[in-house]
């Protein structure tokens, strides 16, 4: 397996030289394009990356953890898995600790393990994807694209409880 990645470059370019294609050339211009994308998505980058620290360490997240407790606790919901909930939308590399944080905690093979990797599985780094995509797409009607991705955000959620609620062989 590990060799995998060196016999794909050989090949790569020993097809671009027997096809006489300018390699250096096209490798070079293809490293410029890269380099104009990541600066143009750098601002939204650092904007996101900042507003999930803010999120998470002016305490709002905790906050709203606590006002959602009780509501999850009615539905049988375990109010461990919320503060995955909520940063999988934001943060993709926020989300996977917090899921490693849970099953360490309480493993695997839990009903909140299973949620938690479910949920890790099933949703999309939602603000990242807009907020990287749609100004490259240079799409107008952002509040639509938000409404429909938040909306599939929550469904996915409370499908997550239920299948792993029905499905529960712990």
């Amino acid at each position: 397996m590990s060799g995998i990645l060196p016999i794909l470059f050989i090949f790569v370019f020993g097809y671009a030289l027997i096809r006489n294609a300018p390699v250096f050339s096209c490798f070079c211009d293809g490293v410029k394009d890269g380099m104009r994308v990541c600066l143009q998505i750098f601002p939204t980058l650092l904007l996101m990356l900042v507003s999930v620290a803010m999120f998470r360490s002016s305490g709002a997240m905790d906050l709203l953890i606590s006002v959602l407790t009780p509501v999850c606790q009615w539905c049988s919901v375990p109010p461990q898995i919320l503060p995955l909930a909520l940063v999988r939308p934001l943060s993709g590399g926020g989300a996977l600790s917090i899921c490693e944080d849970l099953l360490a905690t309480y493993g695997a093979d839990s009903t909140i393990g299973r949620m938690a990797s479910v949920l890790s599985a099933s949703t999309e780094t939602t603000f990242y994807t807009l907020g990287v995509y749609l100004p490259r797409a240079k799409q107008n009607g952002t509040g639509k694209f938000l409404a429909c991705a938040v909306a599939c955000d929550i469904i996915t959620f409370l499908l997550t409880v239920l299948i792993v609620n029905v499905f529960d062989f712990g």
